[in-house]
């Protein structure tokens, strides 16, 4: 489903190339659970945006479902990001003038998905992360939790084929993170891919996968 080869990150100053990645052979199957774990500045945010179709500034082939994502146009490029994969980012990114349920409702826009579903779709996720109450407010009238989970909720809402994570449980108190972990867990039995980039030991138990990064390059991969 996921395969990268030989994939570079670097930036150019006058005096030498720093990489951010470097060598990164990676392939991930449909349905797997993938963890990537290592300290802050390894690459597991710039990865997951390489995966995720956010960056294309880096040297090396990515194939997604045998495409190869460098021979797509930009309209292709976005049509699939927009359709096969969900994003969980760790500052949120929710859309300030928008309520939560707007928010939520966005991907489901993006899908054509009729006005019917939509409200089926967004009434089960306010009730799944007990957030009925604020579907009317804006992002800053929430508490740093609450617009994570309203962030995790809109990246669900799709049923992306492809859900990823970076540090989606960092701003949570500890009973949340275990029912989103839950979540991921679920969706993953259910075929969704999964792949999450987190300093949490803990949640990397809920997965199949872990990937140890250090210094831009993959130390370690085990089957857990």
């Amino acid at each position: 489903m996921i395969q990268l080869t030989e994939v570079d990150k670097y930036i150019d100053s006058r005096f030498q190339r720093v990489f951010i990645l470097k060598g990164i052979n990676l392939t991930i199957q449909q349905g797997e659970f993938v963890t990537l774990m290592g300290a802050s500045g390894v690459g597991k945010s710039t990865l997951l945006n390489i995966i995720g179709l956010l960056d294309d500034d880096y040297a090396g082939s990515y194939e997604f479902d045998g495409q190869q994502i460098k021979s797509l146009k930009e309209k292709q490029r976005s049509a699939l990001h927009k359709s096969e994969f969900g994003y969980i980012f760790q500052a949120y990114h929710l859309i300030d003038e928008l309520t939560v349920y707007e928010n939520i409702e966005t991907p489901l826009l993006y899908r054509n998905v009729s006005a019917s579903e939509r409200k089926s779709i967004i009434a089960d996720l306010l009730d799944r992360f007990k957030m009925v109450a604020k579907k009317d407010l804006f992002p800053e009238q929430l508490s740093g939790g609450q617009q994570q989970l309203v962030g995790i909720a809109r990246a669900i809402a799709g049923r992306p084929r492809v859900l990823l994570a970076d540090e989606p449980t960092g701003n949570l108190h500890s009973a949340q993170a275990k029912e989103i972990m839950e979540t991921f867990a679920a969706l993953n039995r259910e075929g969704t891919t999964i792949i999450q980039a987190t300093h949490a030991r803990e949640n990397a138990n809920y997965g199949t996968r872990l990937i140890e990064m250090a210094d831009g390059r993959i130390a370690n991969d085990i089957n857990i």
